[in-house]
């Protein structure tokens, strides 16, 4: 009897879903099943698809690759009885998918011959779901050293001066690690309006279409552009530097607020460095770079000697405290204001001639108002506390690096003044202003000195402005750790060391702390 031709042992090698085929002692293919068959012809085998009578070992030498040479090895290695089995793992890929398998050799004797069974396990989908894993843990790896290295350069960022020296901190970082060579921050030129390499490293980033970089810009969304080994690229910013490697990037605005000053551009060499969680951390880093820049922007501002000072008038129409001044025939000094979120601001106001109840329903009925509050009523006017959605001119000033200094409502119209860095993009911050608040109009612009006092000059003050008392009760607070969180002594205590009730001691506190901070936000106090 011929091997496999007994019709119950080939119906059952034939059920087999893996290929099998049996080799006699040198190495001839003598049996193949259906599945090797039906391999052989989907693969296009030239001649019988079941390849008997071919030398499995001619065809593995004749082959040039490494998994060929290993499976002609272990053949002749069971074969000559050197081991009863062997097996490895090669891939075996198609014209239309990507197939991996296990081969093992079997040594077996029958009758007075021996042969070897090479049976090939199709093990595609476990090998591609390793794949997947592989491809997830390198991405989880990737974005944990992006995490790292995020948290290391946020943590240098608030102690830099400037903010070439920031982004060149930025910069230099992310090019020296061991994610990417090649990193630049991009922005757009107030003048022309055309983006341009603000500062970079890692790499020459001359040749490179900047404009691909926009959509960080216009909508102020994360981009990433990637293409893999032999794909074509269409996108500018990667067609320029795919001939050096690079085989993705991601453009990140960024931005503090409302406003967008660059975009951050970091090359890698994978086409898969950025997935969703990477883009993420990276977009948190151009927040934070924004966050510092306004940061960095705001010292300039508090210990500038020189800065812009902008005066816009505003009417009814683009301020909602002009329109109820002009309505309730009074004026509105904008007395205080704190950010509460991106969208919303406190303000304080101080009004005069007008009753608190006829300004705050008129500012109730105001569109960007969300709540008003009364905090103290005069006999001509009124102190009032209110919540403002954007738009909100404070706001948008702050956003670009200005601060409002005054700003009176009255008659219909409100007189503005804001302070900016003299470096600042007045330009800019002009355009944003006009382009918010139609009819807003810039009636100044100047270069003003600003007056600077010393520490013995604040103290001067401070002495002039309370009594001796108030002086002392806030020192002894002060020593005696009154302000700390425990405190360390109650105001009972304090007061017990200076023969005074409780209640006294925190009026004097009161009216000291109220007296100090006044000095400090330069707010005259209230009579």
């Amino acid at each position: 009897m011929e091997l496999g031709t007994h019709p119950f042992a080939q119906a059952g090698l034939d059920a087999l879903p893996t290929q099998t085929a049996i080799l006699d002692r040198d190495g001839t293919i003598v049996y193949t099943n259906r599945a090797w068959r039906d391999l052989a012809d989907r693969n296009g085998i030239v001649g019988s698809p079941g390849v008997v009578g071919d030398s499995y070992l001619t065809v593995c030498d004749g082959n040039a690759r490494d998994d060929a040479a290993t499976a002609a090895r272990g053949v002749r290695t069971v074969l000559s009885g050197e081991r009863d089995e062997f097996s490895f793992e090669y891939p075996c890929h198609g014209p239309d998918e990507r197939r991996w398998f296990t081969v093992r050799i079997v040594r077996f004797r029958h009758e007075s011959d021996w042969y070897a069974l090479v049976h090939h396990l199709d093990v595609t989908e476990r090998k591609l779901g390793e794949l997947r894993v592989e491809r997830r843990n390198r991405q989880f790896r990737t974005v944990n050293r992006i995490g790292i290295l995020v948290r290391e350069i946020v943590q240098s960022l608030f102690d830099v001066e400037t903010r070439d020296e920031l982004e060149g901190i930025v910069c230099s970082r992310l090019a020296d690690s061991a994610f990417s060579e090649f990193v630049w921050i991009a922005a757009r030129d107030p003048d022309t309006g055309r983006l341009r390499e603000r500062t970079s490293a890692g790499g020459d980033g001359d040749a490179i279409d900047r404009s691909g970089v926009g959509a960080a810009f216009d909508d102020g969304s994360a981009t990433v552009v990637s293409a893999a080994e032999g794909e074509s690229v269409d996108d500018p910013v990667l067609s320029a530097v795919v001939d050096r490697g690079y085989r993705s990037y991601v453009a990140v605005p960024i931005r503090y607020r409302n406003v967008i000053s660059g975009a951050l551009v970091v090359h890698a060499a994978a086409a898969d460095a950025f997935d969703a969680s990477g883009r993420s951390t990276f977009e948190v880093l151009g927040e934070t770079i924004g966050y510092a820049i306004n940061a960095i922007e705001n010292r300039r501002l508090l210990y500038a000697d020189y800065v812009n000072e902008l005066a816009f008038r505003l009417d009814g129409s683009a301020s909602f405290l002009a329109a109820v001044s002009d309505a309730a025939d009074c004026e509105i000094e904008l007395t205080g204001f704190v950010p509460v979120t991106a969208g919303s601001v406190l303000k304080y106001l101080t009004v005069r001639g007008a009753s608190a109840a006829a300004v705050r329903d008129r500012l109730r009925a105001s569109a960007p108002v969300e709540n008003v509050t009364v905090v103290r009523e005069y006999d001509d006017g009124c102190r009032l506390e209110c919540t403002v959605a954007e738009p909100s001119i404070v706001l948008t000033l702050a956003d670009r690096g200005a601060t409002v200094r005054t700003a009176v409502a009255a008659e219909g119209e409100m007189r503005l003044i804001a302070e900016a860095p003299s470096n600042a993009d007045v330009n800019g911050i002009v355009a944003a202003v006009r382009s918010t608040f139609d009819g807003a109009e810039l009636t100044a612009k100047r270069e003003v000195r600003r007056p600077t006092r010393s520490v013995d000059e604040y103290w001067s003050e401070l002495e002039g402005r309370l009594t001796d008392r108030q002086l002392s009760m806030l020192s002894a607070a002060y020593y005696a750790g009154y302000f700390e969180w425990p405190r360390e002594r109650s105001g009972e205590d304090i007061a017990a060391s200076f023969d005074i009730s409780a209640a006294t001691f925190h009026e004097h506190v009161r009216v000291g702390l109220s007296r100090l901070l006044a000095l400090l936000f330069e707010r005259e106090e209230e009579r």
